[in-house]
């Protein structure tokens, strides 16, 4: 972990609806301050959230995926745990984020919680004219790199991936797809750690971590689950992409050398065994869709 205490304070980020802060590191680098957050029980006992460790191990899971994504550390401030996220911007880049990509098709949302008008068909739509992130054999459209973050979300169960959740970075003129950010919504993070025990305790069918998982819906218009967004994005492009992030996906063996990274003291046991059954099941719902068997 990193004590991000001492680095100046540059800004504060407005997007969003958690306080963050960009820092610059002692080389003048800046990084994104996120503190994790707290949430209460139904009796009102106050937990500490996983946003924190859910963004680092989100970060070495889309590396093993090969997605772009921005490179996140734990971290404290003035004692409180967090993340720093590195920002993924050069000195003379802009961020152009979904949602003002989208009005400019002429889809407006009100806010990241209005879905309406936003699909992936939309999504398709503004990216076609956007350049990819890197040149790679399989992946020719800033879309197929797209899929690929919704096959991240699959796998983690990321259900934050609202409009205002990506993003392209625009330079001298030109747009290209920029890393994806922000994945704490992932992996059990909200739970309290009573919760998790007695998930992962249960004979209850219903209640079981696997369960659980699978009930996540996303921000897209009509709330589909991750997953299922995941197979609908393979399906729109062509097979050389699709078997490209399945093939990537299907290399993810299980979360352990990502949790080696995560201090005891950071994340508990039961959030950690939590954590492992949450993704086997995404992985597993993923890799034996139908769908995708038929199309693969």
């Amino acid at each position: 972990m990193i004590d991000v205490t001492d680095w100046e304070a540059a800004s504060e980020e407005q997007l969003g609806t958690k306080p963050k802060q960009w820092l610059r590191d002692p080389h003048g680098e800046l990084w994104l301050w996120k503190p994790a957050t707290w949430n209460r029980t139904a009796n009102g006992a106050e937990y500490l959230k996983g946003d924190h460790w859910a963004e680092r191990i989100a970060c070495s899971i889309a590396r093993e995926l090969g997605v772009p994504a921005a490179h996140a550390e734990l971290a404290t401030r003035i004692a409180r745990p967090g993340t720093v996220c590195r920002t993924v911007l050069d000195d003379d880049d802009v961020l152009v984020h979904g949602n003002e990509l989208l009005a400019e098709a002429g889809i407006v949302v009100a806010d990241s919680h209005d879905r309406l008008g936003y699909t992936l068909d939309a999504v398709a739509d503004v990216l076609a004219r956007v350049d990819p992130p890197v040149e790679h054999p399989a992946l020719g459209t800033a879309y197929e790199w797209f899929v690929g973050f919704l096959t991240l979300d699959a796998c983690i169960g990321n259900t934050d991936r609202h409009q205002e959740n990506w993003a392209v970075i625009e330079r001298d003129g030109t747009r290209r797809l920029a890393p994806s950010f922000d994945h704490a919504s992932s992996l059990g993070f909200l739970l309290s750690d009573d919760e998790r025990v007695e998930r992962l305790q249960t004979r209850d069918l219903l209640r079981t971590p696997e369960r659980w998982a699978a009930s996540a819906r996303s921000r897209f218009e009509d709330n589909p689950g991750p997953v299922d967004l995941a197979v609908d994005g393979l399906l729109m492009v062509g097979r050389p992409a699709r078997l490209h992030w399945l093939d990537s996906a299907r290399g993810l063996r299980d979360l352990n050398a990502s949790l080696s990274d995560v201090p005891a003291a950071v994340m508990s046991e039961p959030a950690r065994e939590c954590a492992r059954r949450v993704f086997a099941s995404n992985v597993e719902r993923l890799m034996s869709h139908r769908g995708l068997r038929v199309q693969s």
